[in-house]
């Protein structure tokens, strides 16, 4: 999708490469409610409690690190006031986005007084590299219990709440991987995931619940609120991503946030769920601001996304069983201008889109928000036309 002015005032209908998607009602706003700009266009604040990501670090390579904003929209940021227990950036490490590493000394980031941590169901992807095995990865303790919620040991991965249950991940090979897990009270409540592969779906602690307001730990194990840190369980590896959801997401969130992630860092993710596949030297490298809409083979589906873009995508007019769209952008952290482009006589932005699509989702609907674009001299947003 190219984004140009012409001199003429008119909304169009585009269709994909191939005839792959015809896209219906492509409308130029400069805001609009009700968006999903979660990770892939999946959650907001409401459901989302942390979302830690690279993007807005402007610190040099090897600085130390007091905050980790959280870009959930809860400000549940990680902070660390001692100095010496900083871990470190590094800068345009994977797919150009930078690191947190977490180096030998204990060192660790935590958010205390975490009054909106999920209870009786949690969703938890993060993106990892290490070669550590006995180490504490996310740990939450209250005043209701030790690790009340706790992720640890990267090479035979284990959840525990008062008693731990193996998730068989080991991700302890020193490359970059995608783990994510998901428990709910009830039933066969623990799943795991390793770059998009089921590891393991079993019950663990039904009926019980987490205690709010204690303190979340990320590069360690705390065995008492924010405190009784064990060296030897500290983490040792670099983290670019971490989200927590306070609930289950569906199967179709699921995938549209793996493929997300997968994306966005250049990671190899299972074929079964890889449905954007836009990250070859044919297609061009769209990694960035990936997000997505579609429905699982369990039924389930996801109808709206705008994600961390400009783009909005929703209203499939079909939508069947296996069928999803995903877009994303080639330009990494766009600073949005137009360039006169004179065979044409029209002026084109400077990035570009690419969808990619499993299925027939029928008509959608597809909204650029314009509101940071600077479009003076441009007349007005009437003129804007999208060109495939």
């Amino acid at each position: 999708m190219l984004f140009s002015w012409f001199p003429k005032h008119k909304l169009i209908s585009m269709l994909a490469k191939s005839q792959l998607l015809l896209m219906l009602c492509a409308l130029i706003l400069p805001t609009y409610l009700f968006a999903q700009t979660g990770p892939g266009g999946v959650g907001n604040s409401s459901n989302q409690v942390l979302w830690l990501q690279p993007d807005n670090f402007s610190l040099t390579d090897g600085s130390s690190i007091d905050i980790w904003n959280d870009t959930s929209g809860n400000g549940n940021a990680l902070r660390q006031p001692d100095a010496t227990i900083r871990p470190n950036i590094v800068n345009d490490y994977v797919n150009g986005y930078d690191a947190v590493r977490f180096d030998i000394g204990n060192r660790r980031l935590r958010k205390t007084n975490f009054t909106n941590f999920p209870t009786t169901q949690i969703t938890t992807f993060y993106i990892n590299k290490t070669l550590d095995s006995g180490d504490g990865i996310l740990s939450y303790n209250s005043t209701g219990t030790d690790n009340d919620y706790l992720l640890f040991n990267s090479g035979n991965l284990q959840y525990y709440r008062a008693g731990n249950t193996g998730l068989s991940i080991d991700a302890n090979d020193g490359n970059w991987h995608m783990v994510n897990m998901s428990w709910v009270n009830t039933g066969n409540g623990v799943f795991s995931y390793l770059d998009g592969f089921l590891r393991r779906n079993v019950s663990h602690r039904n009926g019980t619940s987490i205690t709010q307001g204690g303190s979340l730990a990320l590069g360690a194990e705390q065995d008492a609120v924010d405190g009784s840190y064990a060296a030897n369980q500290s983490h040792e590896g670099d983290f670019t991503e971490v989200i927590i959801f306070n609930q289950v997401i569906n199967t179709a969130e699921r995938i549209i946030i793996q493929n997300y992630l997968t994306a966005k860092y250049g990671l190899t993710l299972n074929n079964a769920v890889d449905f954007y596949q836009q990250d070859n030297a044919a297609n061009g490298n769209f990694d960035h601001d990936v997000a997505g809409i579609g429905q699982a083979s369990d039924g389930s589906s996801h109808t709206d996304s705008q994600g961390t873009g400009i783009v909005r995508i929703n209203t499939p007019s079909t939508l069947s069983n296996g069928d999803y769209l995903f877009w994303g952008e080639e330009t990494k952290d766009p600073t949005y201008n137009f360039s006169t482009e004179t065979t044409n006589y029209r002026e084109q932005l400077n990035s570009k889109w690419r969808v990619s699509k499993v299925g027939d989702l029928g008509t959608v609907s597809v909204n650029f928000d314009i509101s940071a674009i600077d479009l003076t001299g441009k007349q007005s947003c009437q003129p804007l036309q999208l060109v495939v």
